[in-house]
C-alpha cells in the first residue's frame, strides 16, 4: 500500500510539472494550443467557446493596453533630442577652432570624452529601444499561436459535423486581425526611432573618431619636431596682430559653460558641498580625539584644506566628461588645497616656498591650456619659464646643502635636481622646435608630482580615518579589536596602499602618453597571454586568481579572530579545541579560495581532477612523509593527544608546545631553543605528555643520611619541609619514605605533588635547599660514597721461602 501511495503521488507531481504555463493571460489559450498539436479529442467542446474566447479578448485587450505603453516613446525622444543638441552644440564649438591636429591634448581629451558619454547615452536608448522591440515580438508570437489553435478547432469542429459558431470565429479572426494592426504600428514606430538613434550614433561615432586619431597621430609626434626653431625667422612671422584676437577667442571660448550640464550635475555639486561641510564639522569637533592619530597631525591646521581635498578626489570621477572651466576650477581648488595640507609635512620654508611656486606653475600652464594660447606664445611662456626657475632652483639646492643638518633634505634636493634637468630639456626642445615634446615633458613632470602629493596624503588621510575608527572600535568594548585592531588596521592599511599607488600607476599611463586612457592601459596589460597547448592563461585571470587567494587569506584570518574572541573564548572552549575550530575555518576558506581562483584561471573541475590524479602519482612515488606528516597533523588537531601549551617529553627531552601545523609540531625546551617534530612522530611514537588531562605533577626527591643517624628525626625534618613550601599540594599527602640501606648511606625518598608542572624545577630546587638547610641546623650527616677495606694475613708455608723473600 505504502509503495502504491508513493507510485501515485509521484505521477501527480509529473502531471503537475507538465503542465507549466507562460503567464497567468493567456493560459488557457496556450495550454489548449499546445493540446491542438497533439490530436483532434484534446479540443474541447463548444461548451468551452464562450470561455475561450473570453480568454483571447482579455488577453487582447491587455496587449492592446501594454503596446500604447510601448509605442510611447516621448521619454526615450526627448533624451534624444537632448543629446543631438549637446552633439549640435559641440560641433559649432568645434567648427571654428580648425583642425584637430593643431590642437591640445587637454582640448581633444576633452571633447573626446564628451563624445564618449554621448555614444553611452545612446547605447542606452538603443537598449530600451531593443528591450520593447522584444516585448511586442512577444505578443505578437502568442497572438499567432492563438490564431493557429482557433483555425484548428474550427477545423475539428467541422469534421465532427458540428454546427460551427460562425459568428465567434469571425469575432476571433476581427479581434487578432485589430491586434495584428497595433503590432504593426508600434513596430513601425520604434523602427523609426532605432534609426534616429542608429543615425545619430554613427554621427557622433564619426566625430568622436577624428578625435581619437588626432589624438593618435599627437602622441605619436611626440618626438618629432613639429614647430619653427627659435633661430629661425618663420618663428617671428607668427607674431602678428592676429594673436590678440586668437587669444581673445580662446578666452571667450573658455568662459562659455553649458548650463544644462549644470542643471544635469547640480544634485552632485550639491553633495559636494554636503561633504566639505560634514567634514569640517567632523575635523573642528574631534580635533582633540584627532591629535591621538598621527596621521592626521598634518590635516587639524587646515581643516578646510582637507575637507575640499577629501571631496574633489571623492567626486572628481563622478562627473561624466566635464567642461574645461569646471576641471579648471577643480584643478585649482586640488592644488590649493594639497599645499596648504603639505606645507606641514615639509622640513622648512624654503622647500614650502619651492611647492608653492610649483602649483602656480600648474595653474598658470593650465590656464594657458584652458584659454588655448596660441603656440607662439605658449612657446614663449614655457622657455621664459625654464629661464626663470632653472637658476633659482640651482640657488635653493646650494642652500640646501649648506644648511643640511645630518642628511636632511636629500630627497628634497634630489627632486629639484630631477626639475633643473626636466627645465633644461624642455628649454632645449622649445629652442629647435620640437614644442610637443618640450610642453609634454614639463606638463607630465609637473602633473606626476601633484599625484603623488594627492596619493600620499590620500594614504596618510584614509590610514588615520582607519586608525581612528579602530579606537573607537577598541572603546567599543568588543573583544575582536580589542585583541586585532592593530593587526586588522595593518592589513587594512597595506591594502589601501595597494589599491591607491595601483591606480596611481594606471592614471600616470596616459599622462606619459604611454596609452590614450586608462581603460586602454590596462586592456593592453590585461590582454597579455601565456599559452600551455589548448590552455590561456592572460594577466586579467591571472590578477583575478592571485586577488581572490588573497581575499580568502584575509577573510580567513577575520573568521579565525571573530571565532577566536567573540565565541570561542566566550564560552570558555579548551584551547585545543580553539586551535582545531581555527584551522578548520582556515582551511575551509582558503580551499574556496583555492577553487574560486582555479576558476578565474579558466581551470574547470576536470583540469583539477588530473591535477590530483598527477598528485596523487607524486604520493605514491615520494611524497608519502609529507602526506604521512599531514594527515598525522589532522589527527592532533581532531583526536588532541597533544594541544598547544602542552608540557611533553621527547627523547628524553621536556619542552612546551607552541604550534601544531600540517608538517610539523613545534616545541620549545627549558633553554628557550624550538624542536621542530614532524607529527608523525608524535603519533607513531612514544611521546610523554604531562599536562594532557591536568597539569598536577608529582616531585621525587632522593635523599641519603649517614648509617647512625636518627631515622624518625629524618622523617619528621622531611615532612616539616614539604609542608612548609607554599606550592606543594595539602592533597595528596606529601609522602617521606625510608626506601633502602645504600652501600654508603640511608636511602629516603620525599614524594611530593604539585599543581603546575611548569614550577618542577623551581619547587624541586627549593625543596633541596631546605632539606639541606634543615640537616646541617639538626647535625645530619649526609655521607661522601665510601668503601671499606679488609686485609687479611697470609698463612705460612704456602709460598716457598724464595717467593716470600
Amino acid at each position: 500500500m505504502v509503495l502504491r501511495y508513493l507510485f501515485g503521488l509521484f505521477l501527480c507531481l509529473c502531471l503537475a510539472c507538465s503542465s507549466t504555463v507562460w503567464s497567468a493571460d493567456v493560459t488557457s489559450t496556450e495550454a489548449v494550443a499546445g493540446e491542438a498539436e497533439t490530436s483532434s479529442s484534446a479540443f474541447p467542446g463548444l461548451g468551452e467557446l464562450g470561455p475561450r474566447f473570453n480568454a483571447l479578448a482579455d488577453f487582447v485587450a491587455k496587449s492592446e493596453l501594454r503596446l500604447q505603453g510601448l509605442e510611447d516613446v516621448s521619454k526615450i525622444n526627448d533624451v534624444l533630442a537632448e543629446v543631438s543638441a549637446a552633439f549640435q552644440t559641440i560641433s559649432e564649438e568645434i567648427q571654428p577652432l580648425g583642425s584637430p591636429d593643431d590642437w591640445y591634448v587637454d582640448r581633444l581629451t576633452q571633447y573626446l570624452n564628451q563624445f564618449n558619454q554621448m555614444r553611452q547615452d545612446l547605447d542606452a536608448l538603443q537598449e530600451k529601444v531593443t528591450l520593447r522591440q522584444q516585448e511586442v515580438e512577444d505578443i505578437r508570437t502568442k497572438a499567432a499561436k492563438d490564431q493557429e489553435f482557433w483555425d484548428a478547432w474550427g477545423e475539428v469542429l467541422k469534421k465532427q459535423g458540428v454546427n460551427l459558431p460562425h459568428q465567434t470565429l469571425q469575432q476571433v479572426k476581427k479581434t487578432l486581425a485589430q491586434l495584428d494592426i497595433s503590432l504593426k504600428k508600434t513596430t513601425s514606430s520604434l523602427l523609426q526611432l532605432q534609426e534616429k538613434i542608429g543615425e545619430l550614433y554613427r554621427q557622433v561615432t564619426v566625430s568622436g573618431d577624428s578625435l581619437s586619431l588626432a589624438l593618435g597621430k599627437l602622441r605619436k609626434a611626440t618626438f618629432r619636431k613639429n614647430a619653427h626653431s627659435f633661430g629661425s625667422a618663420k618663428f617671428y612671422r607668427q607674431f602678428t596682430p592676429d594673436l590678440q584676437s586668437q587669444v581673445r577667442d580662446g578666452l571667450l571660448t573658455a568662459l562659455k559653460f553649458n548650463r544644462s550640464y549644470l542643471g544635469e550635475n547640480g544634485w552632485l555639486l550639491g553633495l559636494m558641498g554636503a561633504v566639505f561641510v560634514i567634514v569640517v564639522g567632523f575635523l573642528r569637533h574631534y580635533q582633540r580625539k584627532l591629535q591621538e592619530t598621527e596621521e592626521w597631525h598634518f590635516i587639524i591646521r587646515h581643516s578646510w584644506a582637507a575637507a575640499s581635498f577629501f571631496a574633489i578626489i571623492t567626486f572628481w570621477f563622478w562627473f561624466p566628461a566635464p567642461p574645461p572651466i569646471f576641471r579648471f576650477v577643480f584643478l585649482l581648488l586640488a592644488a590649493i588645497s594639497a599645499t596648504s595640507l603639505a606645507i606641514p609635512l615639509l622640513e622648512n620654508r624654503r622647500q614650502a616656498w619651492v611647492l608653492s611656486l610649483a602649483a602656480l606653475v600648474i595653474f598658470l600652464t593650465s590656464a594657458f591650456r584652458l584659454i588655448d594660447l596660441p603656440q607662439p606664445l605658449f612657446r614663449i611662456y614655457i622657455a621664459l619659464l625654464a629661464t626663470i626657475f632653472i637658476p633659482l632652483l640651482i640657488q635653493q639646492i646650494l642652500f640646501s646643502k649648506r644648511t643640511r643638518h645630518q642628511g636632511e633634505g636629500r630627497l628634497f634636493r634630489a627632486l629639484m635636481r630631477l626639475i633643473v634637468i626636466v627645465l633644461a630639456i624642455s628649454l632645449i626642445g622649445q629652442i629647435a622646435g620640437y614644442m610637443n615634446f618640450s610642453t609634454w615633458l614639463i606638463q607630465a613632470t609637473f602633473e606626476t608630482g601633484m599625484v603623488l602629493l594627492f596619493a600620499k596624503m590620500a594614504v596618510m588621510l584614509i590610514s588615520g580615518g582607519i586608525e581612528l575608527a579602530n579606537g573607537l572600535l577598541v572603546q567599543s568594548g568588543r573583544r575582536f579589536f580589542r585583541e586585532f585592531g592593530e593587526e586588522l588596521a595593518l592589513r587594512l592599511k597595506r591594502l589601501l596602499k595597494f589599491l591607491i599607488y595601483g591606480f596611481l600607476i594606471f592614471y600616470l599611463l596616459p599622462v606619459w602618453r604611454l596609452f590614450a586612457t586608462m581603460n586602454s592601459g590596462w586592456n593592453y596589460f590585461s590582454q597579455w597571454t601565456l599559452t600551455f597547448g589548448n590552455f590561456h592563461l592572460s594577466m586579467q585571470m591571472l590578477v583575478s586568481a592571485v586577488i581572490a587567494f588573497y581575499l580568502s587569506l584575509q577573510v580567513s584570518w577575520v573568521l579565525q579572530g571573530i571565532s577566536e574572541a567573540e565565541v570561542l573564548t566566550r564560552h570558555d572552549v579548551d584551547r585545543g579545541v580553539r586551535d582545531a575550530v581555527k584551522k578548520l575555518i582556515h582551511y575551509g576558506v582558503v580551499l574556496v579560495g583555492f577553487l574560486v581562483a582555479l576558476s578565474l584561471l579558466g581551470l574547470s573541475l576536470q583540469h583539477f581532477v588530473v591535477v590530483l590524479g598527477a598528485f596523487g602519482v607524486g604520493i605514491g612515488f615520494g611524497l608519502q612523509d609529507i602526506v604521512n606528516n599531514f594527515l598525522s597533523g589532522l589527527i592532533l588537531l581532531f583526536e588532541r593527544p597533544i594541544k598547544v601549551g602542552d608540557g611533553v617529553l621527547i627523547d628524553g627531552e621536556y619542552g612546551t608546545v607552541n604550534h601544531i601545523g600540517l608538517r610539523s609540531t613545534v616545541v620549545k625546551n627549558l633553554d628557550e631553543a624550538e624542536l621542530i617534530v614532524p607529527n608523525s612522530q608524535m603519533i607513531s611514537q612514544k611521546v610523554t605528555n604531562w599536562t594532557l588531562t591536568n597539569r598536577r605533577v608529582r616531585i621525587v626527591l632522593s635523599v641519603g643520611v649517614a648509617y647512625g643517624s636518627d631515622l624518625e628525626k629524618v622523617l619528621a625534618i622531611l615532612t616539616e619541609v614539604s609542608a612548609e613550601h607554599p606550592l606543594v599540594l595539602k592533597e595528596p599527602k606529601p609522602s617521606p619514605l625510608f626506601v633502602q640501606f645504600g652501600d654508603s648511606s640511608l636511602d629516603f625518598e620525599l614524594r611530593v605533588w604539585i599543581s603546575n608542572v611548569d614550577n618542577r624545577p623551581d619547587v624541586k630546587n627549593e625543596l633541596l635547599l631546605a632539606i639541606d638547610r634543615r640537616f646541617r641546623e639538626e647535625e645530619v650527616e649526609i655521607p661522601f660514597p665510601q668503601q671499606d677495606l679488609h686485609l687479611r694475613s697470609v698463612t705460612p708455608g704456602i709460598f716457598p721461602s724464595s717467593e716470600r723473600e
